[in-house]
């Protein structure tokens, strides 16, 4: 006779399904700078200094209270207020254009006409090379 009242769990009111959690899954999240992450495995806590590409892969740099530093692979392990996150890099922002130049070396303005210069600025410019002109 192998009567088992009690079944595989003997706490369990039900199936054993019942009892456990649902897997959490993690929410991407970008590494930037300032946010304060827990690595899951070691328990360090810190605030996010830099992204860097180290050895082939992406590294973040936590920066703990207490000014120490330590580098974990950027990916999954990490925890964001309790809830846990696939750290990711962060998206680069581009650079503003510089602005474009002409031959002459002047700022070039888009959607504008060339210009000639105004007689009072001839004048002068015209009156400073006379003088560099008579001192040579």
């Amino acid at each position: 006779m192998n009567d088992d009242r009690y079944g595989s769990d003997v706490l369990g009111a039900g199936s054993a399904a019942t009892h456990h959690r649902p897997a959490r899954t993690s929410r991407p999240q970008p590494a930037d700078r300032g946010l304060v992450v827990e690595e899951v495995t070691t328990g360090w806590v810190g605030a996010v200094t830099r992204v860097e590409k180290s050895g082939g892969q992406h590294v973040v740099v936590l920066e703990d209270r207490r000014g120490r530093t330590r580098t974990f692979p950027l990916g999954p392990g990490f925890w964001v207020d309790g809830e846990p996150v696939l750290l990711t890099a962060p998206v680069r922002q581009t650079a503003p254009a510089a602005p474009t130049r002409t031959a002459s070396g002047s700022v070039a303005v888009h959607d504008a006409r060339a210009r000639v210069a105004r007689a009072s600025r001839i004048w002068v410019e015209g009156k400073h090379d006379a003088e560099l002109v008579e001192k040579v």
